[in-house]
């Protein structure tokens, strides 16, 4: 029988989908999550609860990428939340 390896990822896929540390900014309240960018402008992200996430927000990734981002699904389950997103652009206009 032959081995099949097109079901397990490459060390690239793995680096690619690795979560990244982001930051919801609502006005005076930030919401920690993990980020895992799915290509192009969609992503999911991953955290304890989305609850009093609204539909459209900015999401800090690293330092100073600012993206404006909008909620397309919500999942909520025992683990935590999961929002997949969709990016607009960025958060600020450059000067």
């Amino acid at each position: 029988m032959q081995k099949s390896h097109a079901a397990r990822p490459s060390a690239l896929d793995a680096r690619l989908s690795a979560p990244k540390t982001a930051k919801i900014l609502l006005g005076n309240e930030i919401v920690g999550c993990h980020l895992r960018e799915e290509g192009g402008d969609d992503a999911c992200l991953e955290m304890i609860s989305a609850a009093g996430i609204p539909e459209h927000f900015v999401l800090a990734i690293g330092d100073g990428d600012e993206r404006l981002a909008r909620v397309t699904c919500r999942k909520q389950g025992a683990n935590g939340a999961e929002l997949w997103v969709q990016f607009l652009g960025p958060a600020r206009l450059a000067a």
